[in-house]
């Protein structure tokens, strides 16, 4: 039982059966116990199990060997064979909870019929380090003196266009003043003011997307652009229509232009945002609020309760959970009996070559 708030602090212990400096599961404590102390918890990453501690949280289950002192939490990473399983079961005998990684594994585990009342989950945390590049737009096409590809309307939209989220690649003559328009507008871009083919051939496979908003038959860049598997914001004219499924996103003027790619950027932010919260610090949190569930001390009132609104941590211990349908049920068992078959056969004599 952890002790009432006020008492003494919890100790908690982050038990890595790992080594902490290796990768994967090694992170994981490392972070978790960082966070913890951050938080004002009584931390220590150690690689055995502490009778004294209030809590043992073990890195990986597969490693805990059961324990009769305080509370004992299990990472579960991953359980993928029948033998894994049982295991687990065994080890919720003596262990106070099984946190899992996702709503899939909790689900299958309590379909399986293992205690619902010591399985849940907490999403991992990422370190919030890695930025979105910006989305690459090629344009090869020249400009003419009668503005035949309508390049004084693009100049028009660019206010309408986020500029942070593209970098542009235009390769032709006549583009000089629309670029230093482009750049005064915060755009990044690549000008190439001559066609060069060693330059083009280079550039087009790594764009995201292929421009063309002329109207005169179709664009040679296009078929190069489809041809290296990009994306393309085109005209539906000429021989663009005879690509099936070439054309990603049909344009009819410069104005679509820059609803589509405004539209592209928030799609992008918005597919971000849902793991913006996917923090370190909030996995320590929910792992916190498990605890101190479990042990009847409620969160602490200088703690968010960050499982409010969300899915996950202890939400998914005490809702009840969905119904787990017999479909379900059969594909995790096929998963599990194939998996085990497989293992069996490469740890087979004939396949170590005996």
């Amino acid at each position: 039982m952890l002790p009432p708030r006020g008492r003494r602090g919890v100790k908690i212990r982050i038990v890595c059966y790992e080594d902490p400096d290796a990768w994967i599961l090694g992170k994981f404590a490392v972070k978790l116990h960082e966070q913890l102390i951050a938080l004002g918890a009584d931390s220590s990453l150690v690689r055995a199990p502490d009778d004294s501690a209030d809590v043992n949280h073990h890195i990986a289950y597969v490693d805990y060997e059961g324990g009769d002192s305080g509370l004992n939490s299990l990472m579960v990473t991953h359980v993928d064979s029948v033998g894994k399983v049982r295991m687990l079961r065994r080890q919720l005998e003596t262990a106070d909870l099984a946190v899992c990684m996702s709503a899939e594994t909790v689900a299958d585990l309590r379909g399986a019929g293992l205690p619902r009342e010591k399985i849940c989950y907490v999403n991992p945390g990422h370190d919030g380090v890695i930025a979105p590049r910006r989305l690459r737009v090629g344009i090869t096409t020249r400009l003419y003196e009668d503005g035949r590809k309508k390049e004084s309307a693009f100049e028009n939209v660019l206010a309408k266009i986020p500029s942070d989220d593209f970098h542009f690649i235009i390769m032709g003559a006549g583009w000089g003043g629309v670029v230093e328009e482009m750049r005064r507008h915060g755009f990044s871009v690549d000008l190439y003011p001559a066609f060069d083919l060693k330059t083009y051939r280079e550039q087009i496979p790594t764009l995201d997307f292929y421009v063309y908003f002329g109207r005169d038959e179709g664009s040679m860049g296009f078929v190069d652009a489809v041809t290296a598997g990009v994306a393309t914001i085109v005209t539906p004219q000429g021989f663009h229509l005879d690509v099936e499924d070439g054309i990603t996103h049909p344009i009819d003027n410069v104005d679509d232009l820059a609803t589509v790619l405004s539209k592209i950027a928030e799609h992008r932010r918005q597919r971000a945002s849902r793991v913006a919260d996917w923090s370190w610090r909030r996995y320590a949190e929910k792992h916190l609020e498990l605890w101190r569930y479990l042990a009847g001390t409620g969160p602490n009132p200088t703690t968010p309760a960050v499982s409010r609104g969300a899915q996950d941590g202890l939400a998914s211990l005490v809702q009840t959970p969905r119904g787990q349908t017999l479909g379900r049920r059969l594909r995790f068992l096929q998963r599990l009996v194939l998996t085990s078959i497989q293992r069996r056969l490469m740890n087979s004599p004939e396949s170590n070559g005996q």
